[in-house]
């Protein structure tokens, strides 16, 4: 499978003109909870050949797609993603922090991963993860429909729960895979059971009943203020503009 992304990718550098800097499988695939149904989602960077359209009056194209049967792709230009990655983007993050790579180019892989480990705020990404956890509860509370959505609404809960509890816990920026977040993060063992029951169910594509799911909410809920709390404490990161600028100035010429 990992060929035949690879090559869909060549095939859309051709098609658009342009060159991939970084590609990688995202979603279900890299949290480590990929089923049978599951879709590829692969997210990519990439710099126009036409240098000169980064000086026209026309802007080059931004953001490049391609869905098709359980491929979705999409990619954003080099200057689109720097201004991303300026703002601490989670989208990015877990782009340079999937290990299913597919194409780097390794000076700026190499680069740009120093840049988020050293500067990315934990604070920022503290706020995205809480308001993910918090978005998703409210839906849970709101709604007591298919049981199939509610299980990937609940992973989505699970997961980014357990990032946030590693930021707070470890200090550093996380690994995406959920079984790894488990292994590392210290919680209740009932909590842990819980949480594994869910991500397990998701992965066999299974059901759980409204009445675990309760129980669910009121062991999260508990948890949601405290950590609201600790998130004002994290990070705030550091200025990598300049840094930045002189990556995109390297690539282009």
């Amino acid at each position: 499978m990992k060929e035949n992304l690879i090559s869909r990718l060549r095939y859309l550098e051709k098609k658009e003109d342009m060159t991939i800097l970084m590609a990688a499988v995202t979603g279900s695939h890299s949290f480590g909870l990929s089923s049978g149904q599951s879709d590829y989602d692969v997210r990519f960077i990439y710099v126009h050949n036409d240098k000169r359209s980064y000086l026209s009056l026309s802007q080059p194209v931004e953001v490049i797609q391609m869905k098709e049967d359980l491929f979705d792709m999409e990619g954003w230009d080099l200057f689109k993603s720097s201004r991303l990655i300026l703002k601490s983007n989670p989208a990015l993050f877990e782009l340079f922090q999937s290990r299913i790579k597919l194409i780097t180019h390794p000076d700026y892989f190499r680069k740009m991963n120093r840049l988020i480990a050293d500067c990315y705020s934990k604070k920022a990404l503290g706020h995205h993860y809480y308001r993910m956890m918090s978005t998703n509860l409210q839906q849970l509370t709101k709604t007591r429909g298919s049981e199939r959505k509610e299980l990937k609404t609940w992973v989505q809960v699970y997961r980014s729960y357990l990032i946030l509890e590693y930021i707070i816990q470890l200090g550093s920026l996380p690994p995406l895979s959920v079984w790894e977040l488990l292994d590392l993060v210290s919680i209740d063992q009932e909590l842990k059971a819980r949480i594994t029951r869910i991500f397990k169910a998701k992965q066999m594509e299974e059901y759980i009943s409204n009445n675990e799911s309760e129980k669910n909410l009121s062991i999260i809920e508990g948890k949601s203020l405290s950590l609201k709390k600790e998130i004002t404490r994290l990070h705030q990161g550091k200025k990598m503009e300049t840094e930045l600028n002189e990556l995109i100035w390297t690539i282009l010429e």
